[in-house]
């Protein structure tokens, strides 16, 4: 059976950049993963994906023309079924013929006995791969993750097609042999086309192996996405570094990849635009240049200078002129940003906050006025409640952290909402720890983005951030599976990140029920399971096992800044031999107690201990408590874990001595107020009784 390598190209009109290098991940990967299921691939076999502007495709070596064919054990019936007298009966010979298997019949010793059973061996030819091919991708491109399908006719006038653009072209080969496929009402050929402007021929294979070859020496296009990224990146050092020293360009990873799915083959250029527009914020200039104009800015001494990058799809042999076309596009841009921050600056922050009573923030919330009183009281809770140190005036601070939302360059460009608030407070000569809390508040923005730099900061963005989750959710408007409009997940995390990488003594329960509207305490209990969820998940990612995370996360601990003490901790606890025997207590303890529901408020009475186990694991418990209240103030949760290992003994032989419902109810109700005792000591820091699970 011979291997070769299986090509696959769908050339298009111009695909969307957003989708296109997913699409091409995806057709690829999917039929590469089925080829291998269906033993069509070796362990040689390499996949290449392909994703340009016009064409999605890939490349798999070492791949088979047919599948290998099987030999298949077919259940037919117990032997006394289907062979009676020596002789196939009625019943066998009718499933014979429906698995087209008569002819085996005859003898006894065409089957296969097992356990009194009869089998059958039946060959199942391969399939070819031409057949293979044409049903998976029929199967594949139904569910290809396309953002907005596109519905066109075909050439004969009356069939409609869907995909994300038309599609005008198909190749599909195994070595030298063109496969007989069809989609889209295309049929598989030999022919690729090049560049659109710099490849007028057609392109003829004479084998799979010759595409890239074949595309990039005569087609001009390189068709691997990932090669087109590194030659932008190396395109644009190069130019970095023909200025000199002291030069850089910070090369946006989104903004690379989505220049790359604009070119097929790139040419970096290196353009200019007037000095004046350098009054204004850079970070407007360098927002205006990456999303409008997809340039890369440059720098010098960590400044933004009056150079730019573009990259072209083309390569004239005067590249001048695509310069000056680019610097004459960029002006208008630019003369835009200069005018809104001309405009904006004629008026105070303070005076953009009377704007606020005119801006809606949710239909049931109010305007962003009243948001931002929310947003103050709690301030203040942070303030009252922690280390953090602020001499602000939380009212102000919070309406005007909110004040550019209102100007026209934020208007202009949302992302730099907190950017123009400070620079604005500072045109108004505001105190700088101030302004630069009115940047830092929206911080961290995603995964891996820097915390705020100071206490006023810290303090405004976790209020921001928790009014945010109490405001959404006691209107019911918390995340359902993957929808989270209002980036509630993101809120949480961040709040998660402030607390812990600042080391902030907050106590969450606390302020949720100091801040959280008193008529939707369901809901209230909606938000505090959904942070320690998020919680939970946040340390989980951080590679620590399960099980233990869970059993600190299911305490719910009030203050989280030190978690990841109290997870290493308990994950050192259960390498201890009677920490399984613990845990298992603590189970048993809490189906005792699960009927209360945490109501077992009175105190242990001693004169109604009975048994000696029963005084023994009181007098354990009050042990414990006193040492572990020195080991809980000093954070050592090593310490008091293993302090746990005293109660053991007196665990099991109170179970094994002691009626717990015992007849007479002021006794049965004093031990369950001793076992309530005894599960708040062991689950200090953790639930003990997940690591029973």
């Amino acid at each position: 059976m011979s291997e070769n390598t299986l090509l696959f190209e769908l050339l298009c009109e111009e695909l969307p950049p957003s989708s296109q290098k997913q699409m091409s991940d995806f057709l690829a990967t999917e039929i590469f993963n089925q080829l291998n299921q269906n033993k069509f691939t070796t362990s040689n076999s390499k996949l290449n994906v392909y994703s340009t502007p016009r064409r999605i495709g890939f490349k798999i070596s070492h791949t088979a023309t047919k599948s290998p064919d099987e030999l298949n054990e077919i259940k037919l019936m117990p032997k006394k079924i289907g062979w009676v007298d020596d002789q196939a009966a009625a019943p066998l010979i009718k499933k014979l013929e429906s698995l087209n298997l008569i002819d085996l019949k005859d003898s006894l010793d065409n089957f296969i006995i097992q356990d009194e059973v009869l089998y059958a061996k039946k060959n199942i030819e391969g399939t070819s791969l031409v057949e293979f091919i044409q049903k998976e991708l029929n199967q594949v491109l139904k569910k290809m993750p396309i953002e907005k399908v596109m519905s066109y006719q075909l050439a004969d006038g009356w069939t409609s097609v869907n995909f994300a653009r038309p599609a005008v072209n198909l190749i599909c080969m195994h070595g030298s042999e063109i496969l007989d496929i069809e989609i889209l009402g295309l049929k598989a050929n030999n022919i690729t086309h090049g560049h659109r402007f710099e490849s007028t021929e057609a392109l003829s294979l004479q084998n799979a192996d010759q595409y890239e070859e074949l595309l990039e020496k005569k087609g001009n296009v390189i068709p691997e996405f990932d090669k087109r990224y590194d030659e932008i990146q190396n395109q644009i050092s190069h130019l970095i570094n023909n200025l000199g020293n002291n030069y850089s360009c910070p090369l946006d990873n989104e903004l690379l990849e989505e220049v790359t799915t604009l070119v097929e083959k790139p040419n970096a250029m290196m353009g200019s635009f007037d000095s004046q527009f350098l009054d204004i914020p850079s970070e407007c200039l360098i927002l205006s240049m990456k999303s409008n104009q997809k340039y890369f800015p440059v720098l010098k001494d960590n400044q933004l200078t009056n150079k730019f990058i573009l990259i072209s799809n083309i390569h004239p042999k005067d590249p001048s002129m695509v310069v000056k076309g680019n610097e004459k596009v960029i002006y208008p841009r630019l003369a835009d940003a200069e005018f809104f921050f001309s405009q904006d600056k004629k008026r105070s922050l303070t005076a953009m906050v009377s704007d606020l009573d005119n801006i809606v923030y949710h239909q049931k919330l109010g305007s962003l006025n009243e948001r931002c009183l929310r947003v103050s009281k709690i301030f203040n809770h942070i303030r009252e409640n922690t280390t953090l140190n602020s001499n602000h005036d939380s009212d102000l601070l919070a309406k005007l952290a909110k004040a550019d939302l209102s100007s026209l360059m934020v208007g202009e460009f949302p992302e730099l909402q907190g950017i123009m608030g400070k620079y604005y407070a500072l045109a108004s000569d505001m105190d700088e720890d101030f302004a630069q809390a009115i940047e830092d508040h929206y911080k961290p923005k995603f995964s891996g983005d820097e915390l705020p730099q100071n206490d006023t900061s810290l303090i405004l963005s976790l209020a921001d951030k928790f009014t945010t989750l109490i405001d959404l959710f006691s209107i019911g408007e918390k995340p359902s599976g993957v929808k989270d409009p209002f980036a509630l997940r993101r809120a949480a995390i961040s709040i998660i990140r402030i607390l812990i990488e600042c080391d902030i003594n907050l106590d969450l329960i606390e302020l949720i029920n100091n801040t959280f509207p008193g008529d939707h305490e369901e809901d209230k209990a909606h938000l505090i399971d959904f942070i320690y969820d998020r919680l939970e998940n946040f340390i989980k990612d951080r590679g620590y096992e399960t099980l233990v995370v869970q059993s600190v996360c299911d305490s719910q601990p009030r203050l989280i800044n030190d978690i990841i003490l109290k997870v290493e901790a308990v994950n050192e606890f259960k390498k201890i031999d009677l920490s399984e025997n613990l845990a298992q207590s603590n189970k048993r303890v809490l189906n005792i107690l699960k009927k209360y529901h945490n109501s077992l408020t009175d105190k242990v009475n001693q004169d109604l201990l009975e048994s000696d186990s029963e005084k023994l694991l009181y007098q354990s418990i009050v042990k414990v408590n006193e040492n572990n209240k020195g080991y809980l103030e000093a954070k050592k949760y090593n310490n008091l874990l293993n302090n746990l290992i005293h109660l053991s003994e007196p665990i099991d032989n109170f179970f094994e001595d002691t009626m717990v419902n015992a007849d007479d109810k002021d006794i049965k109700h004093n031990r369950h107020l001793l076992l309530s005792e005894l599960n708040k000591a062991m689950n200090i820091i953790a639930n003990l009784s997940v690591l029973g699970t």
